[in-house]
């Protein structure tokens, strides 16, 4: 080194290849946290949403590399014409857009033509609005006898990006504390709704602690945060 003191050493590029050995220094995104279970993942309340409401959220999958939220939404077939979409808003409803969504055909055989289907599904693509930290979104269903809607209850379906370690001066803090303090609620309150609603969930069958098979009728004691696949 032929710098003073008081001056950075100046490293070449041919110096900095030998020593990282080609490892990135691309920061990775902060990860998506849904505070929602899978509404499929609990089958009987799945039905009892789409038997009463006309409509359900079925499945929704991040995908971090693309920004993007895809996912599939239920109806009651109780109209030929449909309209679904998805509203969606990061700003806590001050804006909002709508994203409309596919029918996706149903695989029923063709040696059953007059067979009558009781639900559509149809699938939704979402772009994560930049730089958000926070997303709702519900998801409404037109058709010939009204309107309906899937608002989760009146909270909405909420994802909130986990926050993240950082270290300053030694000291260990977290990007985004206001951001993992709303989603430490979220998962409180969907957790304390679960307690009210239902028996304690365990993620193993064999953890329930069950007598016989019938205390164990419906899967109720099963934890459902993730899809049934």
């Amino acid at each position: 080194m032929t710098e003073p003191s008081n001056v950075p050493p100046v490293w070449s590029l041919q110096f900095l290849a030998q020593v990282t050995r080609g490892i990135s220094a691309e920061v990775a995104p902060e990860p998506w946290e849904l505070t929602f279970p899978q509404p499929a993942s609990d089958y009987l309340d799945f039905r009892h949403r789409l038997d009463t409401g006309n409509v359900s959220l079925e499945n929704v999958i991040v995908r971090e590399s693309e920004d993007i939220v895809v996912g599939t939404v239920k109806v009651r077939n109780i109209s030929f014409h449909k309209e679904v979409f998805v509203r969606l808003t990061s700003d806590k409803w001050a804006t909002h857009e709508d994203a409309f969504c596919t029918y996706v055909e149903n695989n029923v055989g063709c040696a059953v033509p007059s067979t009558y289907v009781l639900y559509d599904t149809f699938s939704f693509r979402l772009t994560l609005p930049p730089r958000s930290r926070c997303v709702e979104f519900c998801v409404c269903f037109r058709g010939e006898t009204g309107e309906f809607w899937d608002n989760n209850g009146g909270k909405n379906y909420v994802m909130l990006k986990k926050a993240s370690a950082v270290v300053t001066n030694g000291d260990v803090g977290f990007q985004g504390e206001a951001d993992a303090i709303l989603l430490k609620n979220q998962l409180r309150r969907n957790n304390s709704d679960l307690s009210l609603n239902g028996p304690k969930k365990c993620s193993d069958a064999l953890r329930a602690g069950m007598d016989s098979w019938s205390e164990f009728a419906s899967w109720n004691h099963l934890d459902n945060s993730s899809p049934y696949w």
